[in-house]
């Protein structure tokens, strides 16, 4: 990861040290309230400044004191930002007149600190300060609300501290190799890290000091590469940072042709807002201006997707992508656009409007547990494998699907059609994106008598990639047969008590037999079997002759193909009526106009 992040650096802008390490304030914190002294380091007041360009933040660790003598409105604010004033009071960077004017300005606010803070407090009130939608900051300044963090002797003494914070904890070595850029004759620093970060299976830090028994734990960095990674990894957290279904990430650029490097770098620079992704990004189904922007380049530009959690000072890597090609995100959006389109997938709402299956981060989620709660692991490692182009265990994905529909038949049986729309969607995209591959087959020699020339046969030829083996047909082909039955079944009473033999049901052969018989006694029970008398039922029936003995599919698949035809069976027959017109409405144009 670190190696990504030097990689970004090359495509930012130059910037000094100072402003490399420069994290400013968070868009929400848009309130600055500067305690102003005088030239004689007296208390001036409170003064509100709107906004936070131009702020120099620099954090500390939560212990401690921050770098910059600006903080974060806090309930310990005071006491820190006190704390900071007293460390650059003694720092060599400062001329002897600027020491003297903090000391002073120290013992004036440390005389009348509750006096100030009451002020401070009503300031705060009064600039509309409510934790919410407006966040605060105070920051040390003169008479004229010229903030100390902004005395270029403060920044030199800011980029000392943070450069020694990483000798401190690893050791510094003369004359070394980088681990990041490859450099050698360095001074370079062991046990770097930016943050507190984790590696993907232990507890312990990625990055490790000068310690033999820890060398397998050591990455020794410059001082030029640990200040670009800082600065990259600022730019990062603020821009490139997003959440999609629960699951925070980092995406960063980097290319190894030096023209795209540098239209990264112009663009980034100029109008880095643009390219933010925001609170929420779901990069299966939302369009992302970098990449819209940079179509020409091809795969010139590339990303590393980092999925990673937050927790107080720990941030720990969850799953990476080293290489997420535009080409691959691109196709990922279209296919999820194909499924939109999906005429048999969509719904018709009680408004007579159209609900079609939008595919994305999202609908992964939805199917990732084994049944209502969602595993955030299994969705990761799906995420992580559908970006990176690795097809992932197709069995293990049917079962999760299953497991969601026997789930919703149990606990809401009336969100089944909807959700069986959703997984078969979701199946159809995995393959299309080829996250599942079946195993190539020669079409089986019964497959000829079993699929039926009817619409239900039209569209098992049309999802041949399922619907590989005659045991899938017969699945599918029961499960529209009981639709039927079903829907005749409520006609007739108002309610559909043969639906509670299979719904929320993992299905085997002999149950779907059963299901089979049961439905033709249903049907013939209501007199309706002339609903199925000259197509259905002997279609099924020849297709349950043409299967013979074999049955080589497990019961998750059974179910999964019953399910469909039983969901779709009316939405595949309403399709077919609506072609059949269609046709026979162009065929009466076509012999009006001879």
């Amino acid at each position: 990861m670190f190696q990504r992040l030097y990689e970004l650096s090359q495509c930012l802008p130059e910037r000094e040290s100072w402003e490399r390490l420069n994290e400013g304030m968070p868009d929400q914190y848009d309130r600055g309230l500067a305690l102003c002294f005088d030239a004689a380091g007296q208390w001036c007041g409170v003064r509100t400044y709107n906004g936070n360009q131009g702020v120099f933040y620099r954090s500390g660790p939560p212990n401690g004191t921050d770098f910059t003598p600006c903080c974060k409105l806090a309930g310990n604010t005071a006491n820190r930002l006190a704390s900071t004033i007293e460390a650059c009071a003694q720092a060599p960077e400062l001329s002897a007149q600027q020491r003297q004017w903090l000391t002073d300005s120290l013992a004036s606010f440390r005389t009348r600190q509750a006096a100030i803070w009451a002020e401070v407090e009503q300031a705060r009130q009064s600039a509309g300060i409510d934790d919410k939608t407006h966040l605060g900051y105070v920051y040390w300044a003169d008479a004229q609300m010229q903030p100390v963090h902004g005395w270029p002797e403060i920044q030199a003494l800011v980029v000392r501290q943070v450069v020694k914070t990483f000798a401190n904890k690893g050791g510094v070595r003369e004359g070394a190799t980088c681990a990041v850029c490859g450099g050698d004759e360095r001074r370079v620093y062991g046990n770097y890290s930016v943050l507190a970060c984790y590696n993907l299976n232990n507890r312990g830090s990625i990055a490790g000091g000068f310690r033999a028994q820890q060398a397998h734990r050591n990455l020794p960095v410059c001082g030029d590469c640990a200040l670009a990674i800082a600065n990259s990894f600022t730019f990062a957290e603020t821009y490139l940072s997003s959440s999609m279904a629960g699951q925070t990430y980092l995406v960063l650029p980097y290319s190894n042709a030096p023209e795209v490097r540098e239209e990264l770098r112009l663009r980034l620079g100029q109008r880095p807002q643009r390219y933010s992704l925001g609170k929420a990004r779901d990069l299966i189904a939302d369009e992302w201006a970098l990449m819209d922007e940079f179509a020409d380049s091809g795969d010139q530009l590339a990303l590393a997707l980092v999925f990673f959690k937050q927790q107080k000072a720990a941030w720990r890597v969850q799953a990476e992508v080293q290489q997420l090609l535009p080409s691959r995100l691109h196709a990922l959006q279209d296919a999820a656009k194909a499924i939109a389109r999906a005429e048999d997938l969509i719904t018709i709402t009680k408004k007579q409007e159209e609900q079609p299956v939008q595919i994305g981060a999202g609908t992964f989620r939805t199917f990732s547990g084994a049944g209502d709660k969602p595993s955030e692991e299994t969705l990761r490692d799906w995420l992580a494998a559908l970006f990176a182009g690795r097809a992932i265990d197709r069995r293990h994905f049917l079962h999760a699907l299953v497991a969601k529909l026997i789930a919703t038949g149990r606990a809401n049986p009336s969100f089944l059609h909807w959700t069986t729309r959703q997984a078969w969607g979701l199946y159809r995209y995995a393959s299309q994106v080829r996250l599942i591959v079946s195993a190539p087959t020669e079409e089986h020699p019964a497959m000829s008598d079993v699929i039926p020339e009817s619409p239900y046969g039209r569209y098992v030829r049309e999802h041949a990639d399922f619907f590989r083996r005659p045991e899938l047909v017969v699945a599918f082909l029961t499960g529209c047969y009981a639709a039927t039955v079903a829907s005749v079944q409520y006609q007739e009473r108002k309610a559909q008590p043969f639906t509670k033999k299979f719904i929320g049901r993992l299905l085997t052969r002999q149950h779907l037999q059963r299901l089979y018989r049961e439905g033709h006694g249903k049907l013939a029970q209501y007199g309706k079997l002339g609903l199925v008398i000259t197509r259905l039922d002997p279609d099924l029936a020849n297709a349950w002759v043409a299967c013979a003995d074999a049955w080589a599919i497990s019961d998750e698949e059974a179910t999964f193909a019953f399910t469909i035809g039983y969901s779709l069976a009316y939405r595949i027959g309403q399709l077919d009526r609506a072609a059949l017109a269609d046709a026979e409405a162009e065929a009466e144009a076509e012999a009006d106009q001879v």
